[in-house]
Order: structure tokens, then sequence, then C-alpha cells
């Protein structure tokens, strides 16, 4: 039914996105090496120097002198360069990943995040190196004026380090002693410039604690000293500060015979002068770090210095109080005064409130005028900044009362935290939305640089000593912080839960995830104890038809729009309410809006209580119906763009809309939706949520015989053989009387109508041809679909005229009907035919259809490695050989692990690296169909290449069984042409040209671009004369494709040529 899709003769494992997980070095720490979470054994201290020093090199090439130091010091064996090269290759058998050897010397092929430069055979991780790029990093952002950038580039330095500064990695030590000293003396560094950045941001609690572990071990670090007395003086202890100072001084005299240098001196000096301490502030203390929000900081320190209300928006629990409390901290003001109006019950009570909150005494007949007089005596010294906390409960008065203070006290700032604003003349806001989350196949290094997970395993590692973000603990980390939808104070909680919990328990029990939060710190206020209670307190400040809509709404989890609202009957009109009340998120680039997964449970969970769930939810799904159906029909016209973005931007609502059908038993109404939804998973390459969800729809009960169930049934096992690679017996028992009723069925729509004749291909050939023949009589889209079916066979049967016959129909077809992704398939087909005489057109043709394929965001992983190896091989032809390796080598980088040995294939027939090629071939697990034609064949080359003629016989006698067995006639040539080289090898020249001209009629024509094919002529050509040669190719060319098939002609021939 996919163009291309009727005989894709690639693997179907290609198109299932799998990460291939890296090999990770840890040289910090405790040495270990591993494979996602799989330990790969390095065994005996030799072994381990030598990864070591390879691994510290970055890809680089180490010289075998270093090597041989390294691993044996001064005590070499005789005969050391033959003993390491012995045990290169056994670090190469234990690691399975490439060790080139260069004249340079040997070289670990490394991951581009650490070196910058090109992965060679697989990514790998080595976290010294990550370490020094980390720290390097950081130092260029304090050089730029970037200490935000800064903070966070050394901040990953220092967990990569793992270790007490200054101490040398021992493993590091054991086999490169001044790459372990200079290591050490960077992690010192590493700490005192972190701590630096983090007195400069205001955050000098965490640089005391820092600085104070640091000092412990060098307690003579003047540079350390220094910046622990800043820290200290920044929180106003200043006790504290003299007590380091005075114990750095005496170990200085008693220890080292020396004083104080200048810096020190002058922070003494600082400390006895108490002119210069800082005016008393009155925000309450953090007890626990600040992480995150970095650019939040920014953005409230710029407004604030440009405007005198600034107010912090976000939903419950988005850490809208502790951004603010940190802002304040930073902000250079004279005087910073604090007011949490969360205990206000009453508007009139207010003023009082925050004045008893600064600490003023308020007598009890105090008019209000009285009030505010005195909170304007308060607050109107020079350089005020007054943080106004939790203002939305009582959100008029608090919006009355900042307005009257901005007017009174002109030099006044206010910070304020609500959950709506104020809406007060001069106000600027800042959303607070969730902390920055993973994606979900991040891996440890990039998982922990999001502040989400930061802030989970910093709290997690509280109160479970020991927690860490590594391999094993990534992904249920990554699911809890997604789940969470990265809110502060549900991660709090969540990682609170693990003092009882598992880490795998808490991720698996999220699906309730508010009887699972349930409990909290006992200090703090009610409202933030549970998740539940955090979503309660927004829901119980709406009015009736606020709470009505926002509970509505709550059941699209992929966001709203003024049509959806209205389908399920929540007021249009009401959404920017709701974005105003913090429950709902406008995405500005695409007009709909969201809500976040802890507060959209929320409200389905009140639906449920109510019993309205089933009833909105089947509004919602008769909607998504009848909206589907409609661009189902435009997806095969001029408006297909539009209307798959349109159907991507609803997806996971079709979906919640699907599950919820067939949760109610309603089996017509889930095929029916379904049905809409086959040629949009088509033309995404999501072809598993197809197998499930026609699966899920085909499994309800009470779903008797129809036209509907069975186009179901058939696209359900045309997506299932293309997900899993084969159908059972009783699935191929069942094609033919299916296909029968689908060639009967008088109203099957256009795009089903193909699916008859594809299972019929497997049972009767001849009638699923005349039945493709019938449709492509036509001139419409489903002739252009039949006539690229056509091409495809033609292709495949060596009949390279009449598929070009087909592809240029099948061109016009979709031109005629707009269908311009379909059009894009084509093109490839016509790209892999035009490659054997027209290289030029062929690129054309390819670059075309990638132009195509990004107007509709890319290709599938499995049609872009597809793509992929096209281009390649154009490129090869051109005689660019580097560059056809550079692009298997990029496909490599996002392709599932099973396509992976059809990459290596195809590299390893490249014969750039004989060595490099033997590696990709070696200890392969075991393949079939294609990519073990592919295999064969390049192993036969490479043996060609090393002049072992008996192992190219081998080889190239499986490849053409294996060949054979696809029935792929393009395939069969190329082992052919493989087979034409072992003959001209063996000086059979004769036997060559017979195979070469076998080869042009397996194709369907001569291939006058292959480097290959052009040598083998000339060699042929000038060993036997023209006429005989011409001969020879004739007779090869003449031979009959079923005398091949049947191993006559082509096995023959192969024998002779060994």
């Amino acid at each position: 039914m996919s163009p291309g899709a009727g005989n894709d003769r690639r693997p179907a494992a290609v198109r299932e996105d799998q990460s291939v997980p890296p090999l990770r070095i840890t040289l910090l720490g405790a040495f270990r090496v591993s494979r996602g979470a799989d330990v790969v054994p390095v065994a005996g201290a030799r072994l381990r120097s030598l990864l070591v020093r390879l691994a510290l090199a970055g890809g680089h090439a180490v010289p075998p002198d270093t090597l041989i130091d390294a691993v044996w010091g001064e005590e070499p064996p005789s005969g050391a360069a033959a003993a390491l090269q012995n045990l290169v290759s056994r670090l190469r058998r234990a690691l399975r990943t490439p060790i080139t050897v260069t004249p340079a010397g040997y070289r670990l092929a490394a991951d581009r995040a650490e070196t910058g430069g090109p992965i060679e055979g697989g990514p790998i991780e080595v976290d010294a190196l990550r370490f020094e790029l980390s720290a390097a990093a950081g130092r260029a952002h304090l050089r730029a004026g970037d200490p935000v950038a800064a903070r966070a580039a050394l901040a990953e330095a220092v967990t990569l380090w793992n270790d007490r500064p200054g101490a040398e990695p021992a493993v590091v030590a054991a086999a490169a002693p001044a790459v372990a000293t200079r290591l050490a003396h960077l992690s010192i560094d590493v700490v005192t410039d972190l701590a630096d950045v983090e007195i400069a941001l205001g955050r000098p609690e965490e640089a005391a604690a820092r600085l104070t572990g640091l000092l412990a071990e060098r307690p003579a670090h003047e540079q350390a000293g220094a910046l622990l007395i800043d820290a200290l003086a920044a929180q106003g202890r200043r006790a504290e500060a003299l007590t380091v100072y005075e114990r750095l001084r005496t170990h200085l005299v008693d220890a080292l015979g020396t004083d104080p240098g200048a810096a020190l001196r002058e922070r003494h000096a600082r400390l006895l002068d108490v002119r210069e301490q800082r005016p008393r502030r009155t925000l309450p203390a953090s007890t626990t770090s600040f992480i995150g929000r970095d650019d939040d900081l920014v953005r409230i320190g710029d407004l604030l210095g440009r405007g005198r209300l600034v107010t912090v928006l976000g939903p419950g629990g988005a850490g809208k109080t502790r951004l603010a409390l940190e802002a304040a901290r930073r902000h250079p003001a004279d005087g910073v005064r604090f007011a949490d109006l969360s205990a206000v019950t009453e508007p009139a009570e207010l003023t009082a409130a925050v004045l008893a909150g600064l600490g003023v005494r308020v007598g009890r007949r105090r008019s209000a005028d009285d009030e505010l007089d005195a909170l304007v005596g308060e607050l109107g010294a020079p350089g005020t900044l007054l943080l106004v906390d939790n203002c939305e409960h009582v959100i008029d008065a608090a919006a009355h009362l900042v307005a009257a203070l901005l007017v009174r006290c002109p030099d006044l700032r206010v910070l304020a935290t609500s959950r709506e604003p104020l809406t007060v003349d001069g106000e600027m806001l800042v959303p607070l939305g969730p902390l920055a989350l993973p994606s979900p196949d991040d891996r440890p290094g990039p998982a922990l640089a999001t502040a989400a997970v930061r802030l989970f395993a910093e709290r997690a590692a509280a109160v479970r000593p020991g927690f860490r973000v590594d391999e094993v603990t990534r992904p249920d980390v990554v699911r809890v912080v997604r789940a969470l939808d990265g809110l502060p104070l549900a991660l709090e909680l969540a990682a609170a839960r693990l003092r009882t919990v598992s880490l795998a328990d808490l991720a698996a029990g999220l699906s309730d995830r508010f009887g699972l939060l349930a409990t909290g710190s006992r200090t703090a206020p009610p409202r933030h104890r549970t998740l539940s209670a955090v979503i309660a307190w927004s829901w119980d400040l709406l009015d009736e038809h606020e709470r009505t809509a926002a509970e509505r709404v709550s059941i699209l989890p992929g966001g709203v729009t003024p049509a959806s609202a209205a389908a399920v009957g929540a007021g249009p009109a009401l959404l920017p309410t709701l974005v105003d009340r913090s429950l709902l998120q406008l995405v500005p680039e695409t007009g709909r809006y969201r809500m976040l997964e802890t507060i959209r449970e929320y409200g389905t969970g009140r639906l449920r209580a109510a019993g309205e769930l089933g009833v909105v939810s089947g509004r919602a799904a008769a909607y998504y119906t009848a909206l589907m159906a409609r661009q189902d029909a435009l997806l095969r016209g001029p408006d297909q763009l539009a209307a798959l973005r349109l159907v991507g931007a609803e997806y996971d609502n079709v979906l919640a809309a699907l599950r919820h059908l067939c949760a109610a038993g309603d089996s017509a109404g889930a095929i029916e939706l379904a049905l809409h939804l086959t040629w949009y998973w088509q033309m995404s390459g999501r072809h598993s949520d197809a197998v499930h969800w026609l699966g899920e729809a085909l499994a309800v009960p009470g779903g008797g015989p129809s036209p509907g169930r069975d186009r179901a049934r058939a696209v359900y096992l045309f997506h299932r053989a293309d997900v899993h690679s084969g159908l059972t017996a009783d699935d191929r028992a069942e094609m033919p009387e299916l296909a029968g009723r689908l060639s009967g069925d008088p109203d099957l729509p256009g795009h089903y109508r193909v699916i008859g004749p594809i299972m019929l291909f497997l049972h009767d050939e001849p009638a699923a041809l005349a039945s493709f023949q019938r449709l492509a009589g036509d001139d419409g889209w489903p002739a252009g679909l039949a006539h690229l079916f056509l091409a495809e066979l033609a292709e495949n049967a060596g009949a390279l005229d009449e598929m070009l016959v087909h592809v240029d129909a099948s061109l016009e077809c979709f031109r005629r009907s707009g269908d311009r992704w379909s059009r894009a398939a084509v093109l490839l087909l016509r790209a892999r035919s035009r490659r054997y005489d027209d290289l030029d057109g062929a690129l054309a043709d390819l670059r075309e259809a990638r132009a195509i394929a990004d107007e509709f965001g890319g290709l599938s992983v499995g049609d872009q490695i597809h793509r992929d190896l096209l281009e390649s091989d154009l490129y090869r032809r051109r005689g660019d050989a580097d560059r056809a390796a550079a692009l298997i080598r990029a496909a490599r980088e996002h392709a599932p692990a099973p396509a992976v040995a059809l990459l290596d294939a195809h590299e390893a027939a490249l014969l750039l690296d004989l060595d490099r090629a033997r590696e990709l071939l070696a200890d392969r697990p075991p393949v079939t169909g294609t990519t073990r034609a592919l295999e064969l064949r390049a192993a036969a080359a490479l043996a060609l290449a090393r002049d072992d003629r008996t192992g190219a016989e081998r080889a190239l006698r499986d490849a053409v069984a294996a060949a054979l067995a696809t029935r792929e006639l393009p395939l069969l040539a190329s082992v052919t042409v493989t087979a034409a080289e072992l003959a001209a090898r063996r000086g059979q020249h004769r036997d060559s040209a017979v195979l070469l001209g076998v080869a042009a009629r397996l194709r369907g024509a001569p291939d006058r671009t292959d480097p290959q094919v052009r040598s083998l002529t000339g060699r042929a050509e000038s060993a036997l004369g023209g006429p005989e040669f011409a001969a020879a190719y004739s007779e090869g060319r003449a031979s009959g494709v079923e005398a091949v098939l049947a191993r006559q002609e082509l096995a023959g021939a192969a024998e002779t040529g060994a």
C-alpha cells in the first residue's frame, strides 16, 4: 500500500527505530567499561592500561612506544611490538569496537561529543575527556562574560569527577601518571571556578558547601579559602568567615612557614570593617540548593531593571516562590522585603497581613488608610524591592494594594508570584513552564544536564545516599521526570518517596500519581504537602463554568483548540481565562492550548468521580472520527501537507479517542476511526502504531463480518508483515479469501484497492499482476499506486524498460492528483534505475525526492537509510568512495540496531580500508535475506582484495545461494559481477565476459557507470579482443532468466570462475 512498500527489499527491521547504546569508559573513580546496562569485562591490568591510554587520546592515534610504556613501564618484553599487537587484538575482541592502525599508531574510535571529530565504529564516551571538555567550556564561558553558561558547564565537570578534588584517578595514574596529575590539579581548579561563579550569581550557600569540602582536603589552598570567606560574608556569616581566615592563617604559618597572601589579607581587613556589611534582608533562608531556571532568573533581573512590577506566573508546584526568592537575593537592591499572602483569608485584612509579615506592629484600631500609610513608610526608602508571594486567592485586593504602593513609593519595585496576572498598569510577566526535560532516549550525560533530572537526582540523593543517574537508573529517572511534567514540587515529592519505594516501583506507580505522592514535608504549607493539594488549590479558585471547562478539556492529551473545546462541551471563550489561571498554556507557534499532564489527570479524575468521563470522551471520539474522515481524504491530494500536519498535531487526541472506543466496546466505531488513520500511518512510517491499534480495534468483541472489518484486517496484516518480517501460516491461509472479498467490494476506497492484489501476489502471481494492470488502466490516484507497484515488480524481474514505462505513468498520475509525497517515492525508484547510465539524472531525482520529503518533515528511519544507501552508491559510481563511506557512517548514527548489519555490508564492500572491512564483517550476528547476500558478496570481494581466491570462492557460492533465495534480480546481478571478478583474477576472461552479460540480463540493462564493471570490461576486451568479448558477453546476456534462477547458467559460471 505504501509507495515503495509492495516490493521493499529492505529488511523490515530497518524500519524500527532502536538506539544503539554507546561504549562508556569510566576512568574517574572506579574503573568500568559498559555498553548500555551491560558491563564489558576488560580483564587484566595490562589490557586495562592499554584501553586507558587509547581512551585518553580522544580518537587520536597513540604511538606504539607510548602504549608499550603505558602497559609494561620500564620492563617491556622482548618483541614488544608483537606483544602490543596481540594485546590490541584481545582488546578489540573484548570491546567489539574498532581499533585502527594508522602510520602514527593505534587509534580507538571516539565519540564526536568528546573530540569534535567523526564517529567511527559506533559511539564511545570517555568520562575523563568529557570532564576536560566541560572544564574548558566553563572557563571559555567565563572569559566570554556568561556566568550562567559557565556554571552549567563547570557543574557538569564536578559531577563527572566523582571523587575527592585533587585525588589522582588510580587507573589513569597507572597508565599515564602525568595525565593523572594534570587531571587532579584541574579538578581543584574546576571546584574553585564553579564556586566563584556561584558567588557571582548570588548562590553563596552552594559555594560555601563546595569550598568547605575542598578545604578539608586541601587546608592550605589560599584561593579556596578566599572564596569561602566571600561566600560566608555574602550570607552575613561574618564570624564564620573570620574563623576560616584564622584557621587558614594558622595552617600556613605552622605547616608551611609563610603568611597569608595579599588576597586573604584584603578580605580579612574587609571583614573587620563593619561599615562594609550589607543591610539586613528579610528573605527566608533556603534549606536546599536552587537548580535550573537560569534563563528565568536573567529575565526577572532584566525586567526589574527596566520596570517596577514583575509577576512570576505558573501553575501550582512550578517553583514560583523559590524562583522569586532566588531572584530577590540576587537583585542589587538596598533592602529586600518579603510578604507571604498564603495565610490571608479575607481581602480586607491584606494590608495588615503584609505589615505583620514585615515585622511592623499594627494597632487594632488603625484604619485602612493608616495601614497603607504605615506600609508606605516602611517601603518608601530608595532602592527597596518588595516580594509579594501567593497573590492568586486574593488577586483583586493584591492588585489594588500593589498599584497604590507603586504610586506612593516612586522608588519601590515589586516582584509578585501568582497563578494569574495582577493586571496592573506596567505589569511585566514571567510565565513559568516546567523545568527542562530530557528526551526519552537521552544518555545519562545529556539527561543529567537537564534541570528536571538534576533536581530529582539531588533530592533523591538526599534521602537515599549514593543515588546517581547512570545507564541503569536513567530510563526510570527519565520516565519519572517526564511523567511529572518537570514540575519541581512533584519532582521533590517523588524523590522523597525513594525513602520507602524503589525507583522502578516509583516509575511504575505514576499511573496513580496522586495516590503515590500523597505525603510530603510536614513543615510545608498544607497546599504543598501532596500533589493533589497543589492542584486543588488552583481548582478551588475557579468558578463553576471555569471548572467545567477545565475538567472537560482535560481529556485531550494532545492539546486543545477552540473547535475541540467546543466539541467536548467546554466554552472556547473560557480558554484564555484558563491560561490566566495557569491551568492551560498557549503555544504561540501553533495557536493550540496545552495542559500539563499532572493537571490533566487531576481534571479527568474529577470527571470520573462525577460519572461524566464516558460522556465527555464519547463526544471527543465523535468529533475526531469526523475530523479524521475529512483529513484522510485530503492526504492523497494537493492539500496533503496541511492535512498531514493537522493529523500530526491532533494525533495524541485521536489515539485517546480510539482508546476510548475500544474500552467502551464500540467495535464499529473503533474500526472506523482506525481506518481513517491508515494512510497517515503509512505516510509517517508508523507501522508499529498501525499494527497495535488495528489489532486493538479488531479485538473489540461484538463486531460481525463487514467490509470495514475486512479492510482493517487486510491493512493490519500488511503492516504486520512489514514490522515483524513475516506472517504466520494461518495469516497466509486467510489472505486469498480476504483478497477476494476486497476485490468484490464495489465501494472500496481507492487506496484500499491495491491491498487485494498485494495479498494475492503471495499465492497467485499472474492473477495479482492482472489485478494491478486493471487498476493501472485508469488514470486516477489508484492507477498511480498500481503503476508504482508494477514498476517495482518489473525492476525485480530485470525488465528495466518496462519499469521506466510504469515509473513515468505513476509520476503523471500523482502529478494530476497533486500527491507530492507519493511522487517522492517514485523519484527514488527512478533514481535507482537511472544510476546505470545517467548519474547526474539519478542525483537530480534523489535531490528532488529529498526536497519533497523535507517539506513533509523528512522520511521514516527506514526510508532514510534506503535513500542514504542509494546516494552512497551514486557517489561510489562517480569515483568518490570517501564520500560514499561518509554517507554510510552518517546513516549508521540514526540507524536502528538491526539495520547496522546492512550498512556494515555496504561499507565493507567499498574496500577503502581492508582492516576496517574485515572488522565490519567479523563476528556478525546471524542475518537473512538481502542483508545476508550483501554480507557474503562483501566477504567475497574482501577475500579477492586479499588474494584469497579459495575464501572468495566459498563466500561467493554462499552469496549466490542467498541472492537466489531472495529472487531479487538486481541483487543477483551484483553478486554475478563479483563472480566475474573472481573469474578475471584466475585469468578466465571469457567466463568473466559471460558473467558480465548474465549480470546485464539480470538487471535488465548494461551497467555503464559501475567502476568495477568498467574495469572488468576493459580487462576482458584487452585479453580477448573486441569481437570475442562481444560474443561472450552476448552469450551471457541471452541467458533466460528462468535458467539463471534455476542456477543452470550462473552457478555453472561461478564454478568455472572458481
